[in-house]
């Protein structure tokens, strides 16, 4: 474990494929609360699969109190604000309910279907978060991936100073069950073209750390839900870390290092790694 910078930094925690409503998701979400007490995140991303088995149907669920508001509460939650991205779950249901459910608790934030989020660094610097949807990305034919990519595009134009992570369902790259997305490799690849250093997806029950290109790292942070959804992962000449039985992804950005740590559902930090900022 290389030692984090010394300095302040935003702290973001990153949780998927956990709505399960099941004993792992409440035993993950203590082993959080208990692990970052002293030193909570300033705002959680959602890598997808929020609420299993379709997503909701409406902002009245009861699905919103059993998966969401019964499971992440307390003195450590109850300030802190998620900001989802949706999985291949969540758009079984209805998906302007995620987003109509930002104006009726606080603790989510959902904009639109894809969005962007600045967060302003202790320095002064700056950290954009794309939330992706790659639900439409993968699927061929989509008219609305086209767009999708020319936005995100635009936001990178717009954005050259700043650290940019961006977040999704469907990995780019990975060694868990379900295997990397084609589609949505090469489209983001494609996209990201040497401007994001990290993307975050879930899909896979695992934690792990990866490398896509020379410039470009994938974190699967879908151990959201711990064992009681757990994958086996396997071996990639592209893998950093990986395991699996539950687990979370914690950022640390500072404007010179981006820290990306890998935490099983103990609460024990398994895995860092420290991105450089390009000159």
């Amino acid at each position: 474990l290389p030692p984090l910078p010394e300095g302040p930094a935003l702290k973001v925690l990153v949780i998927g494929d956990f709505g399960t409503r099941g004993d792992g998701q409440r035993q993950v979400a203590q082993a959080i609360a208990e692990t970052h007490g002293e030193a909570p995140p300033d705002l959680v991303l959602t890598v997808g699969d929020n609420i299993y088995p379709n997503g909701v149907s409406s902002v009245d669920d009861p699905l919103w109190q059993t998966t969401f508001e019964d499971v992440y509460t307390g003195d450590f939650w109850e300030n802190l604000v998620f900001f989802p991205a949706l999985g291949n779950h969540d758009v079984r249901g209805s998906v302007q309910a995620q987003i109509d459910y930002s104006d009726h608790n606080p603790m989510w934030t959902m904009p639109g279907e894809y969005c962007t989020i600045r967060r302003v660094l202790p320095s002064g610097d700056s950290v954009r978060f794309l939330a992706l949807e790659t639900n439409a990305i993968k699927e061929a034919g989509n008219p609305e991936a086209p767009t999708q990519l020319e936005w995100v595009d635009s936001i990178l134009q717009a954005s050259p100073n700043d650290w940019v992570i961006a977040y999704g369902h469907h990995p780019m790259e990975t060694v868990g069950w379900h295997k990397t997305d084609q589609p949505v490799r090469e489209k983001l690849e494609s996209a990201f073209q040497g401007r994001v250093p990290l993307y975050l997806a879930g899909h896979n029950h695992s934690t792990e750390l990866l490398r896509v290109t020379d410039n470009l790292l994938q974190a699967v942070c879908g151990g959201g839900a711990g064992r009681d959804n757990a994958y086996r992962v396997g071996e990639s000449p592209q893998l950093i870390s990986a395991f699996s039985n539950g687990g979370w992804c914690f950022l640390h950005v500072q404007p010179d290092v981006l820290a990306v740590e890998l935490y099983n559902a103990a609460g024990t930090l398994r895995f860092r790694h420290l991105i450089q900022a390009k000159d």
